[in-house]
């Protein structure tokens, strides 16, 4: 069975996982887990804040994934583009498309602080004229003008005047709100829009980005957020095997996530051996040659 999560966000000040033990059952039921984007935070990664406190690092997830034999495959988010050079897979035959979502929107974050700098970094991405050569170039400049934000961002302050000032910025314009609650309606359409802009029609397209748990059917396609494991409004997986594709509700107990209710049920036969990965061929040059990894 292939499970697939999303924006686990760990790392995060405001994320529900506090201890890696919270998340052994949940992956250990898959035989494979698709990590759909922001999975860890790469923002705060490198600061000298957390020098004595690292944040926790691919190479420390993927060994505990290892001891509890769950096989990852991560697709980048905004939060942590440079996770591997996975922006999407595709899988049965193109009938389920998985990606992150940050690059429905033009500037990615449209209810960030630093949307202008994230929207010029992606203007000059695509003025370039390289992201009109495939989907994968398309998402690369997103990633790279995430990567630019994350340059400008200033040090982590993790003292409670800095958690304020934070707040403070999260907080502001007074308007962030409306702003959030128009992305979250304007999500499945733009979802649609992005992957039929690279001719792709998919049955199932997977996003997470916006925190939304969401099920949305637009034409032929049924759009799934899978939401976020930050306190509200929820995450939810979404399991592959070869009889179809569920979604259920992620729930927390005794310090412990699992699955919990099913909330929607699609019946269609998978191969679940056919599974493509468009990745470069180097993680550095991303003019480089697209391929595509069966798995």
């Amino acid at each position: 069975m292939i499970r697939i999560l999303s924006d686990l966000h760990w790392g995060h000040k405001a994320s529900l996982i506090k201890a890696s033990e919270s998340l052994e059952s949940l992956v250990r039921e898959a035989d494979k887990v698709i990590f759909n984007g922001d999975t860890l935070e790469q923002k705060f990664e490198d600061s000298p804040s957390h020098q004595n406190k690292p944040l926790p690092s691919l190479t420390e997830f993927r060994d505990l994934l290892e001891k509890w034999d769950v096989e990852p495959l991560f697709l980048t988010g905004n939060h942590d583009p440079r996770i591997s050079n996975a922006h999407y897979c595709e899988l049965n035959g193109g009938d389920i498309l998985v990606t992150h979502g940050d690059a429905i929107f033009h500037n990615i974050a449209p209810w960030s602080a630093n949307k202008k700098v994230l929207e010029n970094a992606v203007e000059r991405g695509l003025a370039s004229g390289i992201a009109s050569k495939s989907l994968y170039s398309y998402l690369q400049v997103f990633k790279d003008a995430s990567l630019e934000e994350h340059a400008l961002v200033k040090d982590y302050d993790p003292t409670v005047w800095g958690k304020i000032q934070i707040f403070l910025r999260q907080a502001w314009p007074p308007t962030r709100a409306l702003t959030i609650l128009q992305c979250w309606r304007e999500a499945p359409e733009k979802a649609i829009e992005l992957v039929e802009k690279f001719q792709k029609g998919p049955r199932f397209l997977l996003i997470g980005h916006t925190h939304k748990p969401d099920i949305s059917t637009i034409g032929e396609t049924t759009i799934i957020n899978t939401g976020s494991f930050l306190p509200w409004p929820g995450a939810t997986a979404v399991d592959i095997d070869s009889h179809g594709l569920v979604v259920r509700k992620i729930v927390k107990r005794s310090g412990r996530f699992s699955v919990g209710d099913v909330i929607r049920r699609f019946k269609f036969p998978i191969a679940l051996d056919n599974l493509a990965i468009p990745i470069h061929s180097s993680p550095e040059a991303t003019q480089s040659t697209e391929q595509t990894v069966s798995a």
